[in-house]
């Protein structure tokens, strides 16, 4: 009685840590400590199936070397861990010396006499399996199976939330139209950059774009067309900037690009680049051809501070719109307060 209460207790305290929305390493930390007490298990693994390349990676672990950790990736192509991954089926090596042949598909560092795996799974999706084992022969018994499955229905719940919250962070942080940052978490990034290239003495532009006759192309075209159209848009201009520049939506037609150490002439060439990419391409299935405005404005020419620099850019931008002949970009001479 005393060690189920302790073990209760112990699931108790992990589900108010997840219930409290903290780090989620230091929650399979925790997880895999009080399984480790509940057990007195030799080796405890968390095996994370990973998303993007479907690799089978250790995201958490008891009793192994961080070498053999960082260095360990396993795909799904054997029948064994299809089954336990994808159907469920746990597997069970009551005795080593039976089970050779699993053995060499499950194995981690260390030698064992018994052990114990069970898929992570949540809302149908899999997410990879836990890992336990022993020096004793024997050791996992229907008991004790069913304390690794609570252990690792409570780790599913923890991957899966982790991945959720992720999620809702990146829709947070993107325009869902378009593909671009939103101009509310971009405030930030553009403040430190700005900020960056004023301590380091450093130039810094700002390219803002406007599309021309949007509305027109919104009325004949609807909604979706015109999202296909802006997400095609927003991703052939980041085919043509560095990795440390970055484009944020900035109105309903408009995008705001961030150049830094970035000086007007340069940036100015960008701009006709951005331009020659739209007199050169079409967008979505309905072939659209669209052009585009764009004022550039620099630091420290048009303003040193970061507000006088988007006002310049949208005087810049006005700028453009007032030009008949291509590419219409447009800088201006003024200095911002």
């Amino acid at each position: 009685m005393p060690e189920h209460q302790a073990l209760l207790k112990s699931i108790s305290s992990i589900l108010d840590e997840l219930n409290s929305a903290r780090n989620c390493e230091r929650i399979l930390h925790n997880i895999l400590d009080q399984l480790v007490k509940s057990l007195n298990c030799k080796t405890c693994a968390i095996v994370e199936l990973n998303p993007i390349t479907e690799f089978l990676e250790i995201r958490n672990f008891y009793n192994l070397s961080w070498n053999f950790c960082k260095n360990y990736r396993k795909t799904m192509d054997t029948p064994l861990l299809r089954e336990l991954i994808w159907n469920g089926v746990p597997i069970n090596i009551p005795d080593k010396q039976y089970a050779s042949r699993v053995i060499e598909q499950l194995r981690m560092k260390h030698d064992f006499k018994s052990a114990y795996a069970i898929n992570l799974i949540a809302y149908q999706q899999p997410l990879g399996f836990l890992y336990v084992d022993s020096d004793e022969i024997n050791y996992f018994t229907e008991d004790r199976q069913q304390i690794v499955d609570i252990f690792a229905k409570v780790i599913s719940t923890c991957l899966y939330l982790e991945r959720l919250t992720g999620k809702l962070k990146r829709l947070d942080r993107i325009d869902e139209d378009s593909g671009a940052l939103r101009f509310d978490y971009y405030l930030s990034f553009l403040k430190e950059n700005f900020h960056r290239s004023s301590r380091m003495n450093e130039p810094y532009s700002l390219l803002l774009i406007d599309i021309e006759k949007y509305g027109s192309i919104m009325t004949l075209y609807g909604l979706d067309v015109t999202r296909s159209l802006l997400r095609e848009m927003v991703r052939k201009i980041k085919e043509q900037l560095r990795r440390y520049d970055e484009i944020c939506r900035f109105g309903a037609d408009e995008f705001l690009i961030s150049l830094p150490a970035t000086g007007r002439d340069d940036a100015v060439e960008v701009a006709k680049k951005i331009c020659d990419l739209f007199t050169k391409n079409t967008f979505t299935s309905r072939k659209i051809r669209i052009n585009v405005f764009v004022g550039v404005v620099s630091y420290p020419q048009n303003s040193t501070s970061l507000n006088g620099l988007l006002i310049a850019a949208k005087n810049a931008l006005q700028a453009a719109k007032r030009m008949s002949q291509k590419p219409r970009v447009a800088t201006v001479t003024t200095v911002y307060e």
